[in-house]
């Protein structure tokens, strides 16, 4: 995926608003696949550090629910100093609400180039695994959307992370498309295009090469909101958009001024 110029997402205050709402219809194949919201909550101590939370989750839909259960939460706590994650948990829940897997990666408490793990399939005992790191940074992928937020780059530049999606470590790189015009029910917006590539680490830092690698895309509004509009990326339920169909814009300051 050819960039232009390697550079370095921002450091700072994250760029969200305590109270923030942001709701998503998510899509395949033009078929309602499953609602999925954002929310930023309040400011924690996480490892000594002050941290707001963000929480996605994600909800299958309709018809859609009864072939294939989606409900899984994702949980971040954010720096509010530096915007880099300092926890990031996961959490899949079957028709009945149990949980099938999960995990919870303690990223503040990176020890050189590890930070450790729980991982949790149904009712089982957690186990503790290392996962080896290769940059100074580790981003989930949460926090990474919102350090996007606050970045203003020029087109073609090129960024590239090690984000945790899910239960496991991606290797990520990002390059910034240009403006573009997108559609939303809430209207048409001016936006940044980045345009990314992923693909799976083992708990080596290597690369899982059992894993196919995934192209994703990411609009987010050119203004003073720069709110996070669409997305399509692939998965393993296909092709899947992500849409805006909701904003609020919270009860506080922006913790990024």
């Amino acid at each position: 995926m050819p960039g232009g110029a390697a550079a370095k997402l921002p450091e700072g205050p994250p760029f969200v608003t305590p109270g923030e709402r942001i709701s998503y219809q998510l899509t395949i194949g033009g078929m309602n696949l499953a609602s999925y919201d954002v929310g930023v909550g309040d400011v924690e101590e996480v490892d000594g550090r002050r941290a707001i939370v963000v929480q996605s989750h994600a909800r299958s839909q309709g018809l859609v629910s009864m072939v294939a259960n989606l409900d899984a939460t994702f949980t971040s706590w954010i720096d509010v100093e530096t915007g880099r994650p300092l926890r990031w948990t996961v959490e899949e829940r079957g028709s009945e609400g149990e949980i099938k897997e999960g995990a919870d990666a303690h990223l503040g408490q990176r020890r050189e180039n590890q930070v450790p793990v729980e991982v949790r399939w149904g009712e089982k005992p957690p186990t503790l695994e290392m996962q080896k790191l290769s940059m100074p940074d580790v981003w989930d992928y949460n926090a990474l959307v919102i350090a996007f937020r606050a970045w203003e780059p020029k087109a073609g530049s090129t960024v590239t992370a090690e984000v945790m999606r899910s239960m496991y470590l991606w290797h990520t790189t990002v390059v910034v498309r240009g403006e573009e015009t997108v559609t939303t029910e809430l209207g048409d917006f001016a936006a940044l295009h980045f345009e990314g590539l992923s693909y799976r680490l083992r708990r080596d830092g290597t690369r899982d090469v059992g894993a196919p690698e995934r192209n994703f895309s990411l609009w987010i509004s050119n203004d003073d909101g720069r709110v996070p509009l669409q997305s399509s990326a692939q998965t393993d339920y296909g092709d899947v958009k992500m849409t805006l169909v909701d904003y609020q814009p919270g009860n506080g300051n922006r913790l990024r001024p």
